[in-house]
């Protein structure tokens, strides 16, 4: 469904974000994207949504080469972006301004519903906590109805408490509509509770080191990832290895469930 071939860019500095990627990405599946800083992980997730032009390689979906911002991909940052002065109703519309009220109402109501903010389409983003503002942002990348979704570590900023309920819902949008999903996440335990696929990237330039299957069904809140996380960790260590950071560092790293951010 999503196919990256010999992706890489170059910036103007000189820096090599990425090198040669490739991966397929299949309709439906959920890839979790870790590794240290360096690796081209957002820069990934830029090329893929149409953000940002390749130096050389493609990105295409459904056979179709991505040259620009599509209509079937749609991108959630770190930080909600919400627009401050619209309402909840308002920044979640924005995007689908094109059609008739009566469409736009449709897919508001079951967008609302889909992240529990039936009640909040008329208040202002200073109104809202950050989780609220997460799921205003989710919810008006879900309104466009797109095939793939791009998350860039969506719910670092936010408590454990609040992070974990966001996963929650995540996977369960994920089996309402049964979107594409690629997760930028600095988080081995997020990693290996959401996704089908965990990408290890390796820095200088941005390539990948590993593939693992986390092969166990979905939620995953009573099975033993421990196994899945020792290999994530593992792959994460001869990652960040490569790498001018000092031992102590690694430790640190890798010590539970974060690499660094």
């Amino acid at each position: 469904m999503l196919s990256l071939r010999s992706l890489a860019k170059t910036y103007p500095n000189g820096v090599e974000a990425l090198g040669a990627l490739n991966l397929d990405i299949l309709a439906g599946e959920i890839v979790a994207v870790i590794g240290g800083s360096g690796c081209g992980k957002s820069t990934l997730l830029r090329l893929i949504s149409g953000l940002e032009s390749a130096t050389r390689g493609q990105v295409k979906i459904h056979g179709e080469q991505v040259m620009a911002p599509h209509p079937l991909i749609n991108l959630i940052f770190q930080e909600p972006r919400l627009l401050p002065w619209l309402t909840v109703e308002q920044n979640i519309c924005f995007g689908i301004r094109h059609l008739d009220r009566l469409e736009q109402g449709r897919r508001l109501r079951a967008v609302l519903q889909q992240v529990q903010l039936q009640s909040y389409e008329k208040r202002l983003p200073k109104e809202l906590s950050g989780g609220q503002a997460q799921r205003v942002a989710i919810a008006r990348a879900l309104i466009t109805q797109p095939e793939v979704l791009l998350l860039d570590e969506p719910f670092s900023a936010l408590d454990a408490m609040t992070r974990a309920s966001l996963q929650d819902h995540l996977l369960e949008i994920w089996r309402d509509a049964g979107p594409t999903i690629v997760i930028v996440t600095h988080d081995i335990e997020e990693a290996a509770a959401l996704a089908h696929r965990v990408v290890v990237m390796q820095p200088s330039p941005g390539r990948i080191l590993e593939e693992i299957d986390m092969d166990l069904p979905l939620p995953r809140h009573e099975l033993d990832l421990e196994p899945y996380k020792k290999r994530i960790r593992a792959a994460l260590r001869r990652s960040l290895a490569s790498t001018d950071q000092p031992e102590l560092n690694l430790n640190e790293a890798i010590s539970n469930r974060r690499v660094f951010s």
